[in-house]
């Protein structure tokens, strides 16, 4: 190892540095206890593995048992009392069947305890779970069969009014009154059944029961026109409010979930004859209200998405059909009640109930805050410009990292949600600065939201977080080089320059190359701190992240001094490539000393290869004489003092002792 004082190379067994007899014992020490979390990790992956394999023993203990009980219920004889007695108590005899009941050969079953667990499997086949066993068969026929049943009764209820409908033998009147006769018979027969035992059986009847009545009053108002959409869309209103509460009463989730269908489709199913924004927001709004409290009141997870996914779809109906720019500050008044009503989620368990919500339940606020974010931007940009909306990028930003702030304050034991919550606001800080300024800030954005998200990917040792950092990196440093160079930096092939000259966007241009590059290295030293390095269960990211820093560093230089000495010196501009490879191999080599990293001297090594060979066939033909002096001389002082670090540094590739030339020894 290195001396962390004066660079001086030091054995493993030395305690102090040689030259500035530097303790090196703590250093060791941190070597060691780092090496130790990567073992415990290791063993820990390999325990949870050992758990569920016990587990599963476990849980193929009871076949196995009934199998050996039953065969020894077969091996003890009819009439157990007349047996005489020994004076040996009965757990400690030794049963022998009758003849009859032996199989070929001799069998011995010994009844004592402590036998009980050693029992041979040999002949002996535990039973397999059949493919449909009476539990699947009790399934079937309570749940399944109920919920086919229901929906048959109710079309064929309907396929009957159809057809006397058709014949004229009910009047509309007559019609809808047996639609509600039949809801309120069956809201009955379900209670009924519910108070007799038959819960499951009730609760069917009553939800297929409140199907029927949003049948009826959409039949009443849309298909006979015997009142108006106003007493339509309350009744509808109330139904859905029944629903709620019967859900509630009978604490079932899933006559909320018929509750909020129903809901959300009123509007849809009857229609108003104008556009009434207000009103249909308002009750959106209030639908939104009640789903949300049932949901925090019950924790049922499920109204939440649903409640979303419904609310969003009914939105962008009305928006194709209805919104135009004059109705821009009330649509984005709602749109934004909207987004903070499903962005408040996971915070409803912990300021209403007082628990802490799981990470995962904090993944509904990612669909939400990316359709919030699509409208503002369109509706903003049409009638303002696009940096007007940066406004609501800090102002989302603002509000995760004030929900952070809470969490770090007043919850620190959800510290993954703290970390989610910490790289949404840094998403979004990082997205104004593409929204308001030009389109290579973009490019600056991705690779930094990539490190945003493997921070985030350590703080919940989450495998897709860091999937999802590297593919940010990717596309970032692909849309730099493969788009950012030539369509917004003017880099003109194959000449290697920039247009209209290098001066031009420079700062911008370095700027975001070093902010990528910058990022690649980070993302390297973040993946190899974590253990990515292939050496445990982990995959090798940090090494390709390393590996591509300095590829695409060292192809940046290549056309930073192309590009300069194409406008500066053009005679001088092969010569120039040629020390900036020299240079840059020197670097490389001695990096690969000072890490101690045979593959970075190797690269060098290519490297200065590469570059004797340019020096020596194109420079020679085509530069000038002053030109071709300076970089045959930088050249070669590179590779003496190239060479005189494997000299000073011998040690470290061969033990001393054999590092000694034998032609020398010789001489």
């Amino acid at each position: 190892m290195n001396c962390p004082g004066c660079g001086t190379w030091i054995p493993s067994s030395d305690p102090t540095c040689s030259q500035c007899r530097l303790d090196l014992t703590a250093l060791r020490t941190i070597g060691e206890l780092r090496g130790a979390v990567s073992e415990a990790r290791v063993d820990a992956h390999h325990l949870a593995r050992r758990i569920r394999d016990i587990e599963d023993q476990v849980e193929a203990l009871p076949p196995l048992v009934a199998s050996q009980l039953e065969l020894l219920a077969h091996a003890l004889p009819e009439d157990e009392e007349a047996r005489p007695s020994t004076g040996v108590s009965p757990s400690a005899q030794t049963i022998e069947p009758p003849a009859s009941a032996l199989p070929d050969g001799d069998v011995h079953v010994d009844l004592q305890p402590a036998a009980l667990p050693t029992f041979s499997t040999a002949g002996v086949s535990a039973p397999t779970d059949p493919l449909f066993d009476e539990r699947s068969e009790l399934q079937l026929g309570q749940k399944w069969l109920l919920i086919v049943g229901v929906v048959i009764t109710v079309l064929a209820v309907g396929f009957f009014l159809k057809y006397s409908f058709d014949r004229n033998w009910i009047g509309p009147t007559g019609r809808l009154m047996l639609a509600y006769a039949a809801g309120v018979a069956m809201l009955g027969i379900g209670e009924a059944l519910r108070h007799r035992g038959y819960d499951r059986f009730g609760l069917y009847l009553i939800g297929g029961a409140i199907a029927v009545l949003y049948f009826a009053c959409y039949a009443g108002s849309q298909i006979y026109h015997l009142f108006d959409r106003p007493v339509a869309f309350t009744l509808m209103v109330v139904i859905t409010f029944f629903a709620g509460i019967l859900s509630l009463c009978y604490n079932t989730k899933w006559l909320a979930v018929l509750g909020i269908i129903g809901g959300f489709l009123t509007p849809i199913v009857i229609p108003s004859s104008s556009d009434n924004q207000i009103a249909l927001m308002t009750y959106m709004t209030i639908l939104n209200a009640g789903i949300l409290a049932i949901a925090a009141f019950k924790r049922w997870n499920l109204l939440n998405g649903l409640g979303l996914a419904c609310t969003w779809l009914l939105f962008s109906v009305w928006c194709l059909q209805h919104y135009v720019s004059a109705k821009f500050w009330p649509t984005i008044v709602f749109l934004n009640i909207f987004f903070l009503a499903y962005a408040a989620v996971p915070f409803v368990y912990h300021f209403v109930r007082q628990t802490r919500e799981p990470v995962i339940g904090f993944a509904l606020t990612f669909p939400n805050t990316a359709i919030a974010l699509v409208y503002s931007y369109v509706m903003i940009h049409n009638r303002y410009s696009q940096q007007a909306v940066g406004i609501v990028t800090i102002a989302y930003a603002l509000l995760f990292l004030g929900m952070a702030a809470y969490l770090y304050h007043h919850r620190r034991q959800s510290r993954d949600a703290f970390a989610l919550l910490m790289a949404k606001g840094a998403f979004f800080l990082v997205l104004t600065v593409p929204v308001v300024f030009s389109a290579h800030w973009i490019t600056v954005f991705w690779a930094a939201q990539g490190i945003v998200l493997l921070w985030a990917a350590r703080q919940l040792d989450d495998s897709r977080f860091t999937n999802g950092a590297i593919g940010l990196l990717a596309l970032a440093t692909a849309k730099l080089f493969l788009y950012d160079y030539y369509e917004i930096f003017d880099l003109r092939l194959p000449a290697i320059a920039f247009g209209p000259e290098y001066s031009a966007r420079l700062v911008e241009r370095w700027l975001t190359s070093g902010l990528c590059l910058g990022a690649l290295f980070t993302a390297g030293w973040m993946l190899r701190e974590d253990g990515y390095t292939g050496r445990d269960a982990r995959p090798n990211y940090a090494g390709p992240f390393f590996g591509t820093f300095g590829a695409l560093l060292f192809l940046a230089l290549n056309l930073e001094v192309a590009g300069f000495f194409h406008d500066v010196a053009p005679r001088a501009r092969i010569a120039a490539i040629s020390v900036c490879w020299a240079v840059f191999a020197a670097v490389l080599m001695a990096l690969g000393f000072v890490r101690d990293q045979r593959l970075q001297r190797r690269l060098a090594i290519g490297l200065f290869g590469a570059t004797v060979v340019k020096v020596l066939i194109r420079d020679t033909a085509d530069v000038d004489t002053p030109f071709r002096i300076l970089s045959f001389l930088i050249v070669g002082l590179l590779l003496v003092g190239a060479s005189f670090l494997y000299h000073r540094f011998a040690n470290r590739i061969l033990p001393v002792g054999e590092n000694d030339d034998p032609e020398l020894e010789q001489l």
